[in-house]
């Protein structure tokens, strides 16, 4: 092979990134190439990315938006420019977003929890007490509903800015650096309540309402005495809406098909709000000791929540053992690399055959396939899962190393006994 000149070689097709601006959940790439480019950046919190976002315009300066960013966390980049003639550049970066502002203001979409504009994939204690603040924070939670110990503006104040804070109701003239909405009585159904305080709208105030309802709303679950057709007036009453099962702890069953199968129930009863769920995370003392949670239950409850169309999870209790933190700290951080996409709206996909166990979930963005799969039992199983307008020859199986081959929209893979799969199609073309 002949050498290139240094005529040649000046040449050739480059790209660099022009600068960086970052905000708490969000930054913007700058970037300049030599040549007119279409440029693409990939990014996450890990090295084999996972999220994409492009400029299709041929252009030889611009800027990419890194949306949807967790606060005081570290990204990696790579960044493409792609020539007329299909010659790729390509370069590398990270960037670190600041902490929580003195101030946020919050909304709802159908898809997400909006904070400042920008997505944010809410995970959740209840009432936790100081003292857990610090030992929450570093297991991946970013928002706090409501404090067992101190007043709202105490939360706050000890919090500094290291997570979000939700309030109660009546603690609506509190104000303070990470406060992004209020939460309505926890269990109102439970409690037999038809009618809730009206709030203002988000879209005016700035502060976001949330509800965490009983199961009972569901098929699943013999109805309250106030009936079912409460719901909607009770839905009515916040922005977000979610809700507790707790399949090991209430019902001292391992049937966690209830996780993926309720949450679908909700969203269909939400119509429109995004939902999250509580998951069962330690001892509650109504079921015998068999029954505790584990880091394998906990993992595939929250995944099969997210997979059922979950925008949030929560965990309760929130006092944890070493090996559960260390599951509930690994689980939030896939969440975190992945949450853009995880907020995106959902894509169809169907699985089988007729009796698997497994179940899936599918979301689209900007080109990118995301397929969430667990088995709910404890024994193997195989999955075939069709995903319409899928074209890609493979999809890749985040974090575990390993691809996954597709034929017409088609693929099959293999869960061991609660078994998580996420996998990951790249827009066409990458």
């Amino acid at each position: 092979m002949l050498a290139l000149s240094g005529a040649a070689r000046a040449a050739a097709l480059s790209i660099e990134v022009a600068g960086i601006s970052t905000r708490a959940n969000s930054a913007i790439v700058a970037w300049e190439a030599n040549d007119a480019v279409r440029a693409v950046v990939e990014y996450g919190t890990m090295g084999e990315y996972g999220l994409w976002t492009s400029q299709s315009a041929p252009a030889t300066t611009g800027g990419l938006l890194l949306s949807g960013l967790e606060p005081r966390t570290q990204y990696q980049f790579h960044l493409i420019g792609i020539g007329a003639d299909g010659t790729r550049a390509e370069t590398t970066g990270s960037v670190t977003t600041p902490g929580i502002g003195p101030s946020s203001g919050a909304t709802t979409t159908a898809d997400a929890l909006l904070v400042n504009g920008q997505p944010l994939f809410p995970r959740m204690v209840f009432h936790t007490c100081s003292w857990y603040y610090g030992s929450a924070v570093a297991a991946g939670i970013n928002l706090f509903m409501g404090s067992a110990c101190t007043q709202g503006a105490q939360q706050l104040a000890l919090l500094r800015g290291t997570a979000f804070s939700l309030l109660a109701t009546r603690e609506q003239r509190t104000n303070g650096r990470g406060l992004i909405g209020w939460y309505q009585q926890d269990e109102p159904d439970g409690h037999g309540r038809t009618s809730l305080p009206t709030l203002p709208a988000s879209a005016k105030s700035g502060r976001v309402s949330f509800l965490t309802l009983t199961d009972h709303f569901s098929s699943r679950s013999a109805p309250l005495a106030i009936g079912r057709a409460i719901y909607p007036r009770l839905i009515a009453k916040a922005e977000m809406i979610g809700f507790d099962s707790y399949p090991l702890q209430t019902r001292c069953k391992a049937d966690f098909t209830l996780t993926f199968d309720l949450q679908r129930e909700l969203v269909a009863l939400a119509r429109g709000r995004p939902t999250y769920q509580w998951i069962e995370s330690g001892h509650m003392g109504k079921c015998g000791r068999s029954f505790d949670p584990t880091p394998a239950t906990i993992r595939a409850e929250v995944w099969l929540a997210i997979a059922g169309g979950a925008r949030g999870i929560g965990y309760f209790p929130d006092f944890w053992p070493p090996e559960v933190a260390s599951a509930i700290k690994t689980t939030n951080a896939t969440i975190t690399a992945l949450a853009r996409a995880l907020l995106a709206p959902e894509a169809p996909v169907s699985f089988g055959p007729a009796g698997t166990p497994v179940k899936a979930g599918a979301r689209l963005l900007n080109g990118s396939y995301y397929i969430v799969a667990v088995n709910p039992g404890y024994r193997s199983a195989t999955a075939t899962f069709t995903v319409p307008g899928l074209a890609a020859s493979s999809v890749r199986v985040f974090g575990e190393g390993r691809t996954v081959p597709v034929r017409n929209g088609r693929f099959t893979d293999a869960f061991a006994g609660l078994g998580v799969h996420i996998y990951i199609a790249a827009p066409q073309g990458l």
